[in-house]
């Protein structure tokens, strides 16, 4: 399936579309957080998938936490047969959008400096960097704004991406290590590579980003090591009975490697609805 890119185009057309409709209830303030929509998308991309293409999906979300090892929020990982392809992504809701004044951006401070005197965004793009060339990376900004606001550089509809060695490169060059990240530096950002929600998915399954990995049958999970440092690595569970439950696998690894939100999506059966 991975490569199949019908089924791929299918199956981001859907992810895109349900990110519309949750900025559509951050704009009106129904969801109020990152984390809020982080567990809405989650959950709506498990949901509209299970029914459309009746295939087994899971969504899970643990409490947050400060401390951030991958410097990412959450993971969606896609199987299919004996492998699996998986993305990392770190959600930021930089508040564009000022009730009072809709003509402008408003410079919120959604970026902080560290005890160290770093910024905390930076910090979390560099604890990315060692999952390059294994895994999808990207970054996903929240535009509490109606469709088109802050268009262009922001997405017109969804959230705007962008890929985490675009992001890489800028912050490096921009010099955005020791001092905070704007709204101006975001912007900038965008510019040049924005994507929306539907390229990331397109691409982790159309293989334009991230490997494949196989699954351990026997344990049934996929082990992904970091291509920088073996001493990094991910042990993914997959979970075996798919319902709304609390899966004990999952959360012992969302705990484990510091993330809050775990999207699993089987496609072992997909390519019977179009073969």
């Amino acid at each position: 399936m991975f490569g199949n890119f019908k089924i791929a185009d299918i199956i981001a057309f859907h992810c895109a579309r349900i990110d519309t409709i949750c900025r559509q209830e951050l704009q009106r303030g129904v969801l109020v957080s990152e984390r809020d929509y982080v567990t809405a998308l989650s959950t709506r991309i498990r949901d509209e998938l299970r029914i459309h293409f009746h295939i087994p999906c899971h969504s899970q979300t643990v409490r947050p936490r400060t401390e951030t090892e991958n410097g990412v929020d959450g993971i969606i990982v896609f199987k299919y047969h004996d492998e699996v392809k998986a993305g990392l992504f770190e959600a930021k809701r930089p508040q564009i959008y000022n009730a009072h004044r809709p003509s402008t951006i408003n410079n919120y401070a959604w970026d902080t400096l560290t005890d160290k005197n770093t910024s905390h965004f930076s910090e979390q793009i560099q604890k990315q960097h060692k999952w390059v060339g294994a895994l999808g990376l990207w970054e996903m900004f929240f535009n509490d704004g109606p469709a088109g606001f802050g268009s262009p550089p922001f997405d017109f509809f969804g959230s705007s991406c962008v890929w985490h060695d675009n992001a890489y490169n800028f912050m490096n060059i921009q010099g955005l290590i020791f001092n905070r990240w704007t709204t101006a530096d975001l912007q900038f950002l965008l510019t040049s590579n924005c994507v929306n929600f539907y390229s990331i998915i397109y691409d982790l399954l159309s293989c334009k980003a991230g490997r494949r990995f196989k699954v351990d049958a026997k344990n049934q999970s996929a082990t992904i090591f970091s291509p920088a440092n073996d001493n990094f690595l991910m042990d993914i569970p997959l979970p075996i009975k798919v319902t709304n439950k609390k899966d004990d696998r999952v959360e012992a690894f969302l705990l484990k490697n510091d993330l809050d939100n775990f999207t699993f999506l089987n496609l072992d059966n997909i390519e019977k609805r179009y073969h």
